[in-house]
């Protein structure tokens, strides 16, 4: 039996994942451009290599001083985040063109 049998956030359905580019200024993003893409909730990191420093914040805009800061990948457990729809993330990065992956489950 898996250790993660029972488990409250164990995931028993399908998904998929979106990647996030920050755009030039203002430096700010709605995941999955703004479109609903319901969910049972992700896992969210800042993409290995990036420049900068990526800022995520829930329905609402993301910014130098408002969100949380995304682990690197290569460094850093991505950050679980229990929602009902990928669209509410909203993501801030000084510099265009860092990337933030995003990994959805469906329940």
């Amino acid at each position: 039996m898996s250790d993660y049998s029972g488990k409250p956030y164990l995931i028993r359905g399908t998904g998929g994942s979106v990647a996030v580019a920050i755009p030039g200024t203002p430096f700010q993003v709605q995941a999955n451009s703004g479109t609903s893409l319901p969910c049972a909730g992700c896992y969210v990191s800042a993409r290995s290599g990036n420049s900068g420093i990526i800022k995520m914040n829930i329905d609402a805009n993301a910014g130098a001083a408002l969100g949380i800061e995304l682990p690197d990948a290569a460094t850093g457990s991505p950050v679980w985040v229990p929602i009902d729809d990928v669209a509410s993330l909203y993501f801030y990065g000084g510099t265009e063109g860092d990337d933030v992956d995003v990994t959805y489950f469906l329940g």
